[in-house]
């Protein structure tokens, strides 16, 4: 669990003003997503598939409460670990994945995830899609599905393919 002073520098920085989009954005797609729940590879299955993207126009970041306190984590995957006490990212992976300016980026994740949510106010994207549990300060478009639906991605490519 987060500790007091760390949560609360994560909360006060999702309170801040969200960032101004970015002039130049890529073609790339983001994907924000609890790594405890979700499977990447099934997660870039689908946006693929609903998408028509390749997979290396594809950016993944996951987050992890427990799964690697005694194993290594891979390059994609992030944890409390990798915030300073006062709520700032640390790691090579989340400053690599804040610094692509997204055409879309996609929040998979539900209530309550804190770090996820900081993540997703602080990337820069065209359009950020969420699902409607998440806080939205951090989401310019919500979807009413639960969190472990996987239609989420079908649902959002006929919505956004009208919006974008």
């Amino acid at each position: 669990m987060l500790n007091s002073i760390k949560t609360y520098f994560l909360n006060k920085s999702l309170s801040s003003k969200r960032s101004v989009q970015a002039e130049e954005l890529s073609d790339k797609v983001g994907i924000l997503y609890n790594d405890d729940i979700a499977d990447r590879y099934q997660l870039q299955q689908l946006v693929e598939k609903n998408f028509k993207i390749n997979s290396e126009d594809i950016s993944f970041l996951g987050f992890s409460r427990h799964r690697y306190d005694k194993v290594e984590k891979p390059e994609y995957i992030f944890t409390t670990k990798d915030f300073t006490l006062f709520g700032k990212p640390k790691s090579k992976a989340i400053d690599e994945f804040l610094k692509t300016n997204y055409k879309l980026l996609f929040n998979y994740f539900g209530k309550e995830e804190v770090c996820l949510e900081v993540l997703a106010h602080l990337s820069e994207a065209k359009l950020k899609v969420g699902l409607q549990e998440a806080d939205e300060r951090v989401n310019d478009f919500l979807l009413n599905i639960d969190s472990k639906n996987l239609d989420f991605f079908k649902e959002s490519s006929k919505y956004i393919k009208q919006i974008i």
